[in-house]
């Protein structure tokens, strides 16, 4: 089960309606708190009523990595002989591994291959995906300008071009398994096989993320309500914050026998700058939500309040000639 700190209770709002506080810079006393034994009270100091925006926060824990990426699957049979290391991040037009030395390349796109690219293939849209790719990597230069589901002689150099610059014979074809169409940019989180290990159809040679930066929050059905867009700040184990959007929500995963998260949803945080976040995967960050949040009201600190015997709170305000008066207040966020 998630642990979570307390609510910093370090301002609070004063009523709009207190009519006396309103419009001018006013002093109010605030009294240290007294040693036990202190026979006499604690001295008096002062300090000016703001007018300024606040909100009430919670800290939540949070773990920091990766957004999830579809899976690698190979289509090649045969044995793999050559695999990336952890952490390396694979980028549309590389080699992603090599099954019998045959490379399998890395491109965009969100339709998965399901058959060879060769001359006189039936068009569709993974034809368009192919040469939306060896357009953005510059093979398509003077040979196309615009993706299309044909796939006719301009495609087919296109594809000498990147089969040429995989450091494979151009032939103008690629066999089914050769390429594998995912969204973005990948980074090898862990490898399943090894070289000299046989390669199967099926077989996820890794497990993969996208290169997105991003902190996985799971909230309890007493977390405040949080929104999609809704800025929050991210507090690094350094100590330092840097800001963040909640860019998803959505369930937990299916929880493990014995589990005992009662987590009833899953932010993910974005942050605005990944920098700052670094490279590593699963390390335990908090994020700060917003509780409340108001504008443009008047703030004092809390060790201002004086309990009234009819009950709420008042302020001894000072005025200019150092007079004392009480004046009753609204409290409203702490």
């Amino acid at each position: 089960m998630t642990t979570r700190p307390a609510v910093g209770r370090k301002k609070l709002v004063v009523g709009l309606a207190v009519a006396a506080l309103c419009g001018a810079v006013v002093t109010v006393a605030v009294r240290g708190t007294p040693a036990p034994a202190a026979p006499n009270p604690p001295p008096l100091g002062t300090v000016a009523v703001v007018r300024t925006d606040l909100s009430s926060t919670v800290l939540t824990e949070g773990t920091l990595g990766y957004t999830a990426s579809p899976p690698v699957v190979n289509e090649l049979s045969g044995t793999y002989t050559a695999v990336l290391t952890p952490g390396t991040i694979v980028q549309p037009g590389q080699v992603l591994y090599r099954v019998d030395n045959t490379p399998v390349a890395l491109l965009a796109g969100t339709v998965p291959a399901w058959r060879p690219f060769t001359p006189g293939m039936v068009d569709g849209p993974d034809v368009t995906e192919l040469e939306a790719d060896v357009i953005a990597l510059g093979d398509a230069q003077g040979l196309l300008d615009v993706a299309s589901p044909h796939y006719g002689a301009a495609a087919v150099a296109a594809v000498d071009r990147l089969q040429a610059a995989l450091g494979e014979a151009p032939t103008g074809s690629i066999a089914f398994g050769e390429v594998a169409f995912v969204p973005t940019a990948l980074r090898i989180e862990s490898a399943g096989v090894s070289p000299g290990q046989p390669a199967a159809p099926g077989d996820r040679p890794y497990q993969v993320t996208t290169t997105t930066r991003a902190v996985s929050v799971p909230l309890t059905p007493e977390d405040p309500p949080v929104d999609v867009g809704q800025a929050v700040s991210i507090v690094l184990p350094s100590g330092t914050s840097t800001p963040g959007v909640v860019s998803a929500t959505g369930p937990p995963p299916s929880a493990g026998a014995g589990s005992s998260s009662n987590a009833s949803t899953v932010l993910t945080v974005t942050p605005v700058d990944s920098a700052p976040t670094g490279t590593a995967d699963g390390e335990s960050v908090q994020v700060s939500l917003s509780v409340q949040s108001v504008r443009h009201v008047l703030a004092v600190p809390v060790a201002a309040l004086l309990a009234l015997a009819e009950g709420g709170y008042g302020l001894e305000v000072v005025g200019p000639s150092g007079r004392h008066h009480l004046v009753g207040v609204r409290t409203g966020v702490f």
